[in-house]
């Protein structure tokens, strides 16, 4: 198995994890991803891409535990997401309404996920021969 490409997977899925966490905080700074910026609902959001930082530094940033924590952070996101669209307030105060939540939320999940996949892929990458 060719090691280099399982450093350019790590790499890239690094670089995928940064620009979902980025993204996640610069479109809630500046618009707000329920209502608008100063809606109180928005701050889970933040959480979610501290939670992502928190699991990747416990995992020592290893390719093995980068997957599982890009993964934990992918369902945080679905989660957090099914929370913010079943609420009433998002209903009443979100232009979006709950299906547009859902939507952006995917999205940054399926970020987390492939994230998850070239981590995962990196970690296989650097698995010893078998005899």
């Amino acid at each position: 198995m060719d090691n280099n490409s399982g450093r350019i997977a790590y790499r890239i899925g690094a670089a995928v994890a940064l620009a979902a966490g980025f993204l996640q905080v610069w479109i809630n700074l500046a618009v707000g991803i329920v209502g608008n910026e100063d809606n109180p609902v928005n701050q889970g959001f933040y959480l979610v891409v501290a939670a992502a930082g928190a699991c990747a530094f416990t995992a020592r940033f290893r390719p093995d535990g980068m997957a599982r924590a890009m993964l934990a952070t992918a369902g945080l996101q679905g989660l957090l997401a099914l929370a913010v669209a079943t609420a009433p307030s998002t209903a009443r105060d979100d232009p979006m309404g709950a299906a547009g939540v859902l939507a952006l939320s995917g999205g940054f999940a399926a970020l987390w996920l492939a994230s998850a996949w070239l981590f995962h892929w990196s970690a296989r990458q650097e698995l010893p021969a078998r005899s």
